[in-house]
């Protein structure tokens, strides 16, 4: 498990609920972790913070990033967003080369992200499609690039909230015992 990850999730607190016990595992184990929201859930999975008197969108992304940053720093890695907004999660051309360009810049043995289908968050779906095409980019897909490539990292999807509405099927499995309390600090 000692590999340098990446995960990629849409908004800056699905990588605590859906991959800290992996995160923390590949990190215990030598290998680095860096993770990148697409947006930092602002609008849609903020809500309390909108109960706040005089609440803005800017001070939402402050207290989320700085939520972000703590749960990342607890499982030893690093932590950035792009900042794209959320509901919906939108990534054109521009989007998806951002993401590309950090792909190629990481290099990655390991890419984690969302399923492809999430009935109860269009946005994850998004993620998911934007990864798959950012990675395929990254690595050439296939054919001589006039950009830099990188060997193809392999790709693992993250647990989503109700499998059999998600068409997910589990086929790998990490035990997270030792990194239990890792996973809780995170939280």
């Amino acid at each position: 498990m000692s590999k340098n990850a990446l995960v990629v999730s849409a908004h800056s607190a699905d990588f605590v609920w859906r991959a800290a016990g992996a995160i923390a595992t590949i990190v215990e184990a030598g290998g680095t972790a860096n993770i990148v929201s697409l947006s930092y859930g602002e609008r849609g999975e903020s809500g309390e913070l909108w109960k706040q008197p005089d609440q803005t969108e800017e001070r939402v992304k402050e207290i989320r990033h700085g939520e972000a940053l703590t749960a990342a720093s607890a499982l030893g890695a690093d932590f950035r967003s792009l900042d794209l907004g959320d509901y919906p999660l939108v990534m054109d051309a521009a989007a998806v080369e951002q993401l590309t360009d950090l792909i190629r810049e990481l290099e990655p043995q390991l890419i984690l992200t969302h399923a492809a289908l999430d009935p109860f968050n269009p946005d994850h779906g998004v993620a998911h499609d934007a990864t798959v095409q950012a990675r395929q980019l990254a690595s050439g897909a296939g054919v001589a690039s006039a950009f830099k490539t990188i060997a193809p990292p392999e790709l693992l999807i993250l647990e989503p909230h109700q499998h059999e509405l998600c068409g997910f099927v589990p086929t790998t499995f990490i035990d997270i015992t030792s990194v239990w309390a890792k996973k809780a600090a995170s939280m």
